[in-house]
């Protein structure tokens, strides 16, 4: 089974980067203190990322223009002044500490009103081939993202939506009538209030799978899909069909299919949150087509009979499932399976029509 790894909190990030700016601006700063930042630093991308947004936003703010993103940095220093002013008894340090804080406090009055009139937006979140990351976000809602996946979250006073760009998300919405929930990609959207459901983006359109609750599905516009979110744009869009739990629809342009599931039918479909992944005489198009998320692999089928052959079986969701995938196709069906470089061939047994 693939290993889970859980993309760092974003707010944990942005409370460490403000600490760091904290420390790194006190007089008695040590060779030690640069020396712990830079191993802090250097231990993940988002880290660097949020010191340089965070100072960034320091500078701007002390130019005089309005900031969003920096109401945690202002809280953080203001905790971290006090903590670090309690620690040490050196009377300049205190005072440097002091005036730290009285500005923080400063801040984040002011950035607190502008959070409320602004949208915060929380990140983006990326995954890689065969990875899986949890992340909590704000509301208390969770998002969890499969292999080579990424989304945006961003969320406001009234609205909480997720830009899905690729890949495939599980959600588990706290229940908010006042503040929805959307997921958007694919040309189409998701609402909910509070439930549980899968979106999976494929070549065609997305597809919504309900464990909980019930979910709305709409379309939108492909050219305001990227674009930052305004509930205006969707308040008013009317819903194609509604989902409730135990079922599962397949979007693809203004065309629905929906399906009711068995129970174990509802567990393979999200099976890929416990590392597995499971297929009951699926087309080996289709299967191929998942399976290819999990490898850095180049899965070509040769023949349109053979894209059609059913294929069931169990498989890790990770490379070394893939591996398992084609030994079985070229082991246990026969199949002329070739790999070229990155890319493998996958073909009609020799002497069978393609």
């Amino acid at each position: 089974m693939a290993d889970v790894h859980r993309l760092p909190d974003e707010r944990q990030v942005l409370q460490e980067a403000s600490e760091w700016i904290a420390r790194l601006g006190a007089d008695d700063v040590t060779a030690e203190d640069r020396a712990s930042f830079e191993v802090w630093r250097s231990s993940h991308p988002l880290h660097g990322r949020a010191f340089d947004d965070l100072m960034g936003t320091w500078n701007r703010f002390a130019r005089g223009r309005s900031l969003v993103r920096a109401v945690a940095f202002g809280q953080s220093m203001n905790d971290t002044t006090s903590r670090v002013v309690a620690e040490r008894a050196l009377a300049q340090s205190r005072w440097r500490r002091a005036t730290w804080a009285a500005v923080a406090i400063g801040v984040l009055s002011v950035l607190s009103w502008l959070a409320y009139i602004h949208p915060i937006p929380v990140g983006t979140y990326v995954t890689a081939i065969g990875e899986h990351a949890t992340v909590s976000l704000p509301d208390g809602s969770t998002l969890e993202l499969d292999s080579e996946s990424r989304a945006t979250v961003d969320f406001s006073k009234t609205y909480r939506v997720v830009h899905l760009e690729h890949g495939e998300a599980f959600f588990e919405v706290t229940h908010d009538v006042q503040r929805p929930f959307w997921v958007v990609g694919g040309g189409s959207w998701v609402r909910a209030v509070g439930t549980a459901f899968d979106v999976n983006l494929g070549p065609t359109g997305m597809r919504v799978t309900v464990s909980e609750g019930t979910v709305k599905l709409g379309r939108v516009a492909p050219l305001l899909e990227h674009i930052p979110f305004d509930e205006a744009l969707l308040t008013d869009a009317p819903a194609i069909s509604v989902l409730t739990a135990g079922h599962e629809a397949d979007v693809d342009g203004n065309a629905v299919d929906i399906r009711p599931l068995t129970s174990a039918q509802l567990a393979r479909a999200v099976s890929w949150r416990a590392g597995t992944l499971y297929f009951e005489d699926q087309p080996l198009s289709e299967v191929v087509e998942e399976l290819s998320r999990y490898t850095p692999l180049h899965l070509v089928i040769v023949g349109e009979r053979l894209r059609k052959l059913p294929v069931a079986g169990t498989f890790e969701a990770n490379p070394k499932g893939v591996e398992a995938f084609l030994a079985m196709l070229d082991q246990g069906l026969g199949l002329n399976v070739h790999r070229k470089a990155d890319e493998v061939v996958i073909e009609p047994a020799t002497g069978t029509a393609p």
